[in-house]
């Protein structure tokens, strides 16, 4: 097993070990928010560890100070429960007091470390079905933590566990606290589609919206970020709406770029909800950029006052949204105004920090310890 090379510390006694248990892709796609919880944390006397998968992205990662242990992933020649007793062994070396998964889907290897160990555990539940999942489990979390009202009401009604183990914590991101889009009245305005969602329906609906307002003279470029195996079809469909020199492709940036990119732009498109808290969406409000989205089940889609809702691949809707907000300015301003305010008050990442740091603090005291 590939572990740290760092040698175990015993504990302070004021200060807590926790364990983020991750996947491969976690900290690629949430270490915009991940990132400042744990230096904030840090800043709590809190010391975390993270066990992620050889080979996982772990580039938003503080490392050092955060230890960083690699485990294989389970699979047919090692099976998850041989992976487990191998990690637990590790953590237990650590002298780990709480370990949390910090998605749905390493819950139930998170539970299995959790027994093994003898630790309590925390899941970190960002998926509008993360309910349904848990449910199936053989048995739940010390604390899940819902990252929206949303999905802390559905946790409630399926888990029905006592309100003190389902905690809400909404992800804090880092906020420019100003208005960026439509500053400069001298440039033309550039357009950024989250292309990631693989739904060709979907980023069809967005290339006609913006090839209509290229056809009403309204002068605009596009960027499609992540467009992937769509991308050969998306340009056929370009070419066909004669919008090829408008457009262009971009491959999926590390999460780290996300926030340079949106503060660039002048509109965000989320042409489908994404199944879970969408953070692309959330860091465009934080960067002051209006936001045009399908409409989706998310705390921070405010139809008119954060957002501008469509119908999920609704051409003419889309459109008369689209070209709305290019051609009245001042509205698209306020509305990104109205979105940065309602960011600041709900998202803070101090505010995160406190909260996590909270539930840490309520977790019973390891056994045996």
């Amino acid at each position: 097993m590939a572990m740290s090379d760092t040698l175990a510390q015993p504990p302070c006694e004021d200060r807590l070990r926790v364990c983020w248990v991750a996947g491969a892709d976690t900290f690629a796609s949430m270490g915009r928010t991940l990132r400042p919880l744990a230096i904030g944390l840090m800043g709590e006397m809190v010391d975390l560890i993270v066990a992620a998968p050889v080979g996982a992205d772990l580039r938003e990662v503080p490392t050092p100070p955060v230890e960083v242990v690699h485990y294989p992933p389970p699979g047919w020649f090692r099976p998850g429960k041989a992976v487990a007793a191998e990690l637990a062994e590790e953590l237990t070396k650590r002298h780990v007091d709480i370990l949390h998964a910090l998605e749905v889907h390493q819950a139930r290897f998170t539970t299995q470390l959790a027994d093994l160990c003898s630790l309590p555990h925390v899941v970190s539940c960002h998926a509008f079905d993360g309910a349904g999942r848990l449910r199936r489990h053989d048995r739940f979390p010390d604390v899940v933590v819902a990252a929206s009202d949303i999905i802390a009401v559905d946790l409630r009604e399926q888990l029905h566990l006592p309100d003190d183990r389902i905690c809400l914590i909404r992800p804090g991101v880092h906020q420019d606290g100003r208005v960026n889009c439509f500053g400069d009245p001298s440039k033309i305005a550039s357009i950024v589609i989250d292309a990631r969602s693989g739904s060709l329906s979907a980023l069809e609906a967005a290339v006609r919206a913006f090839a209509e307002a290229r056809r009403r003279e309204i002068d605009c470029a596009c960027f499609l970020v992540g467009a992937g195996r769509l991308e050969r079809r998306l340009r056929k469909l370009g070419e066909s709406l004669q919008v090829r020199q408008e457009l262009t492709y971009v491959d999926s940036p590390a999460i780290s770029q996300m926030p340079g990119i949106l503060s660039g732009a002048d509109i965000y498109v989320a042409p489908r909800p994404t199944g879970e808290v969408d953070l692309w969406a959330l860091m465009a409000m934080a960067s002051g950029t209006v936001v045009l989205a399908a409409d989706a089940p998310e705390d921070f889609f405010i139809d008119g006052q954060t957002v501008e809702l469509f119908a999920k691949g609704d051409v003419v809707d889309l459109t008369e949204k689209l070209a709305g907000l290019l051609t009245d300015r001042d509205r698209a301003r306020r509305l990104a105004g109205q979105a940065v305010e309602h960011v600041q008050a709900n998202h803070s990442p101090a505010d995160m920090v406190a909260a996590m740091v909270g539930a840490y603090r309520k977790l019973p005291s390891p056994v045996g310890a």
